[in-house]
């Protein structure tokens, strides 16, 4: 039993470190949509912890499902170009339709 309450915080540890691999694509693309919100006039500010994200094709595209202003879902999906920028749409790109998703986090 001694063994088992030493290894949980090591391995609740490691579970923690592996979440972190698209950080920085995930707030690179909210801080994006963010954006996009404001350019449309909808007082919004979308938040990591109020989307349901997934990310597809080792971080080239991003997807985030959240509750917009409205209370409609919204599916938006970011794609990473070269370069770093990214381009935003509305529907699921067709190359990405049948990929199963590398990362997700189910915040909603």
């Amino acid at each position: 039993m001694k063994k088992l309450l030493l290894a949980l915080p090591v391995f609740l540890l490691l579970l923690a470190a592996c979440g972190s691999t698209y950080d920085t694509e995930i707030e690179d693309v909210i801080a994006l949509e963010n954006e996009h919100l404001s350019g449309e006039g909808q007082d919004m500010d979308l938040a990591r912890e109020e989307s349901d994200i997934h990310v597809y094709a080792d971080g080239g595209y991003v997807e985030l499902l959240y509750n917009g202003a409205n209370g409609e879902e919204q599916q938006i999906v970011y794609e990473e170009m070269d370069g770093g920028d990214y381009t935003r749409h509305e529907e699921m790109p067709e190359e990405v339709a049948n990929l199963t998703s590398e990362y997700e986090e189910q915040n909603r």
